[in-house]
């Protein structure tokens, strides 16, 4: 499959590394020199210098043989333009992706859509990211959730305490010794920074990180039952004025609780001010020991989303040491990602990169994936595979089926009805199957399912 990707950051960047690694004809179109140097020594792809609403740099990427365009620059506008250009120049069969963070900038429904630029598909990462924050905030205890199939199945990371009363015992014995953990499937294990697709004989420490896949109401019973602590959440702190800062505002506000933006810059301050109303914006920097001594610390959760990823760890650090219920720290720089994964002063890592790589990525390998979500503390991802008569394990007991070791079923969901399977269960047609996956395992399993959207090795 041929891709051009115009867009050579963060984000353009981890979608073509994957891309590449599944085999994909990966073009890139980015305007910094400096930026050039970096992608040709890194990345097994075509790399040409220039801009991607020039018609001339489309045609030199070979964009009228393209089988996919994804559009992920920092400018919405480039974007917008870039996609309207290839759709007008391209076959029709060409798939467009989209990256647009001030949507409702852009477009109203009774005036202009996205289809009106000939866009098939719109990654909106300010709203998936202030989303993910919300349902994070209504679930304290977890630091990692990702739903399945309208939330009939989901998915939580969960940290191990030191009370865990099936610490040190083999996983195949804990759920004859607690009924509940027959209800749910343990797909991963992070410890010391490495990820464990468990077995039988593995065992639990504490401080690992879990994470379990099941029906909804057994993984918050779960959750609540064996890995939460008492929380009251009263005073939301927001870190950094940014739009990410702005729009979980609004959205929090409906929710009645108190709360405060902490940001540097003077002129910010008064434009926060402004635009949001019972929010109160205080000018300072979260770092400092004095502006902590005013702000109500204690029963807060500190969210911490300034551009700045240095500036968001220190200030998640010190919201802790003064005494914060829960830090959420977002990362934009995912080679940070892995070096503070397994520091206790962090509760929660997001990333709206990972949100977007993994909602464009969908769009990119086969017709019956229903979802890509990848992790933002570990690099693996669940897939979402409805199963069509092309599967070659239809029908197939599971304990047949010679699955890749670094991957794992976590559930099958059948006509509404979600089942941690075991060895005797069979995979069946029309089934919603939810696979934990690492890199290397991604294009046997895909393959064991169904046949390739485009030719070539996917």
């Amino acid at each position: 499959m041929k891709i051009v990707i115009a867009g050579g950051g963060d984000v353009g960047v981890k979608i073509a590394e994957k891309l590449i690694y599944e085999n994909h004809d990966v073009t890139i179109l980015e305007k910094d020199p400096q930026l050039i140097r970096t992608l040709q020594s890194k990345l097994d792809a075509m790399i040409i210098q220039g801009d991607a609403t020039n018609i001339n740099t489309l045609i030199e990427a070979n964009i009228l043989s393209a089988d996919s365009f994804i559009a992920v620059t920092n400018s919405d506008g480039d974007n917008l333009i870039a996609c309207s250009i290839v759709k007008k120049c391209c076959k029709n069969n060409i798939s467009i992706t989209c990256k647009i963070d001030s949507y409702y900038q852009y477009f109203n429904e009774k005036y202009l859509s996205p289809n009106d630029f000939g866009i098939e598909t719109i990654i909106k990462p300010l709203e998936i990211t202030v989303a993910k924050i919300m349902e994070l905030m209504n679930n304290p205890n977890i630091f990692e959730i990702m739903n399945y199939a309208d939330n009939m199945a989901q998915l939580v990371g969960v940290k191990v305490k030191r009370d865990f009363k099936h610490k040190g015992i083999p996983i195949s014995e804990i759920s004859s010794k607690d009924n509940i953990f027959s209800k749910v499937r343990l797909v991963a294990i992070q410890r010391e920074g490495k990820v464990i697709v468990p077995k039988g004989q593995d065992v639990i420490y504490p401080k690992d990180k879990l994470y379990l896949v099941g029906k909804t109401n057994i993984v918050k019973n779960i959750v609540e039952e064996h890995f939460s602590s008492p929380m009251n959440l009263k005073n939301i702190i927001i870190v950094g004025g940014t739009k990410h800062a702005i729009e979980l505002s609004k959205a929090l506000n409906k929710s009645k609780k108190n709360i405060t933006i902490i940001e540097e810059d003077k002129f910010r301050c008064k434009k926060l001010s402004f635009l949001l109303d019972n929010v109160l914006v205080m000018n300072g920097s979260a770092t400092d020991s004095h502006l902590m001594d005013e702000v109500s610390i204690e029963d807060s959760c500190v969210i911490s989303m300034s551009d700045n990823d240095e500036y968001n760890i220190l200030s998640a650090f010190t919201a802790k040491k003064y005494g914060a219920s829960k830090t959420m720290c977002m990362v934009k720089n995912s080679s940070i990602v892995n070096l503070i994964n397994n520091l206790d002063p962090i509760d929660t890592v997001f990333s709206p990169h990972a949100l977007t790589i993994g909602d464009i990525l969908k769009y990119t390998r086969k017709t019956d994936l229903f979802s890509v979500s990848p992790f933002t503390e570990i690099d693996a991802e669940t897939i979402g595979i409805n199963v069509t008569q092309n599967s070659p394990i239809l029908d197939t007991p599971i304990k047949d089926i010679n699955f890749p070791k670094k991957s794992i079923i976590g559930v099958i969901i059948r006509d509404n009805n979600v089942i941690i399977p075991t060895g005797n269960d069979l995979i069946k047609m029309g089934d919603k199957v939810i696979v934990f996956l690492l890199p290397e395992a991604i294009y046997e399993v895909e393959k064991m399912f169904t046949a390739p959207k485009f030719g070539g090795r996917r």
